[in-house]
């Protein structure tokens, strides 16, 4: 099990591949000891994908995790990859947790100053 963005990283070193890269997932990332910005910074070229959700595991805005510094650390980074929403509470229809989940995420983004990408 990898249980860290450090451990990720060190896995993608040992295998030694161009081809294995690993993720930033911001819920799984709820235990890290850095701030995430500061993680993303660290570890950006082993990162490829980018999942978002609350730190709970719910849709973007269901919390109050900071969106807004995220995005703006991917754009001053200049990723160019998928943000993907990932949601583990389907309790409300998934329609209307994608169009919340996206509200969210695009109140965030003229801070980010990246709303042509998403």
């Amino acid at each position: 099990m990898v249980n860290s963005l450090a451990e990720a990283a060190a896995i993608v070193d040992r295998i030694g591949s161009p081809a294995v890269q690993t993720m930033f997932d911001v819920h799984n990332a709820v235990d890290e000891k850095m701030p995430h910005s500061d993680l993303i910074r660290k570890y950006f070229r082993y990162i490829r994908h980018i999942h978002v959700n609350e730190l709970d595991g719910r849709e973007p805005g269901t919390g109050d995790y900071d969106f807004a510094a995220l995005l703006e650390t991917l754009a001053a980074l200049n990723y160019s990859g998928w943000v993907s929403l990932e949601a583990f509470d389907f309790s409300r229809d998934a329609r209307v947790i994608a169009a919340h989940a996206m509200a969210r995420l695009q109140s965030a983004l003229p801070a980010a100053a990246i709303a042509k990408t998403i």
